[in-house]
């Protein structure tokens, strides 16, 4: 699961932001990070944040970032987490906890997994949105990651038919949108491809769309727009075609997924 702060508001921060700390104290940098939110993964589509996330995980020492702990001063009394024994009226700062006030609420113990190649997912969605990451984005808890360099993982999971299965079985929620947690994505059977070629061409055409994908957001005209989505669209259904053959599944069962998705 991706990141959750307790309190945004203190802990991710604008470019400018960054910046200036940094200036203040050049150890600032160790511990801020490129962050993304659910919002702004995209399916295949390179990811793209001018937010920073202030990473103050569990037992960091403190007073070896100056410029940080200045900065998250000035939100202390909404970072306080709650006394278990409070009795009094409504508590202003963060739930109850094993966390000093600057640090991030949740432990994330896997934090080192963020810093390598990995699938990011955002959680509420319509459709398969599954981005590929090699930039070491940290995410919020709207977002879900598998580490690893797997292109042919990568594909089958934005395939149509990986998600017919997820939309068979995740939670709904108004206005045609899914769940995409983990307790749904971990069930979805993925075929080896092992003994064919169509473990690489699957990773060969994954790769080409993620490179399609950065062509059509430096286009000038809505012309060469056009003919890149085109691009990509054939490509897109290429990937299906061959998710289909992993699968064996017949022409009438590809025209149930094709009809509900």
């Amino acid at each position: 699961r991706g990141i959750l702060t307790g309190l945004n508001e203190a802990f991710v921060i604008d470019a400018e932001t960054r910046k200036r700390l940094i200036a203040e104290d050049k150890k600032s940098a160790e511990i801020i990070k490129p962050f993304l939110l659910g919002r702004d993964i995209k399916r295949y589509r390179e990811s793209i944040s001018t937010r920073f996330l202030i990473f103050t995980r569990r037992g960091i020492d403190i007073k070896s970032y100056p410029a940080i702990y200045g900065y998250l001063s000035q939100y202390k009394e909404k970072l306080m987490p709650k006394p278990k024994n409070w009795k009094g009226a409504e508590w202003k700062g963060r739930k109850p906890g094993n966390y000093q006030w600057y640090e991030i609420q949740d432990a994330v113990d896997y934090h080192e997994e963020f810093e390598k190649p990995k699938i990011i997912i955002p959680t509420i969605v319509k459709s398969a949105s599954y981005a590929f990451d090699i930039d070491n984005f940290y995410s919020n808890d709207k977002t879900s990651i598998i580490p690893t360099n797997d292109l042919f993982l990568f594909g089958t999971l934005n395939s149509r038919l990986a998600d017919f299965f997820v939309h068979s079985i995740a939670s709904t929620k108004q206005g045609g949108y899914f769940e995409y947690k983990p307790m749904y994505i971990e069930k979805i059977p993925i075929a080896s491809g092992e003994g064919t070629n169509k473990k690489n061409l699957i990773e060969n055409l994954a790769q080409k769309i993620i490179s399609l994908q950065k062509k059509l957001a430096d286009a000038k005209t809505d012309h060469e727009q056009t003919l890149i989505q085109r691009q990509i669209d054939a490509t897109d259904n290429q990937i299906d075609k061959l998710v289909y053959e992993l699968y064996d599944l017949t022409p009438e069962e590809i025209a149930v997924v094709e009809g509900n998705i």
